[in-house]
């Protein structure tokens, strides 16, 4: 592809107002960002990465457990009848991550967080020192296809459950 189509086509998202979250209806923004890999920590100590998770969709849920916009959030998630069905035939793994390292909070608030969602923490809080994801406030969402990459990043759940509604009817 011509370095200046590809210019044009990034220009032209921005004008419209897509960059951060292109419908996946619109051909015009799907080029293709990976969302950048690390590993998390379980409260069992088990520790994993993104890329190793295998499913379909991912979505990456960024959270501070003592954040009330996050506590409205997870239950904004939690009553999605899409995104539990979804959980429920295996086609999307829920990542609630603290991206920080403070586990004396995190594991205060790990029981509001559902059994169906992986909930972690990031030991030594390199999602923000290594500039992985561009977090300016918590939380915040991002929709992964199985290849990670982005397909919605800093996502309301409005826009989250539209693009899951998608995602069940294919």
């Amino acid at each position: 592809m011509n370095k200046q189509y590809l210019y044009y086509i990034i220009f032209l998202c921005m004008e419209l107002g897509l960059s951060g979250t292109c419908p996946a209806q619109s051909p015009i923004c799907r080029l293709p960002e990976k969302a950048g890999d690390f590993t998390y920590t379980l409260a069992s100590g088990k520790q994993g990465t993104l890329y190793a998770l295998r499913s379909e969709w991912t979505l990456l849920y960024f959270y501070d457990p003592e954040c009330e916009d996050c506590q409205a959030l997870m239950k904004q998630l939690k009553a999605s009848k899409t995104l539990n069905r979804l959980i429920g035939e295996k086609r999307i793994q829920v990542l609630a991550v603290y991206p920080e390292d403070d586990t004396a909070v995190w594991l205060e608030q790990a029981e509001h967080v559902p059994q169906t969602w992986m909930n972690a923490y990031d030991r030594g809080a390199v999602i923000y020192t290594e500039g992985r994801y561009l977090i300016t406030s918590l939380p915040a969402l991002y929709l992964l296809d199985r290849l990670k990459n982005i397909r919605l990043k800093t996502a309301d759940a409005h826009e989250v459950e539209n693009e899951l509604k998608l995602i069940d009817n294919k």
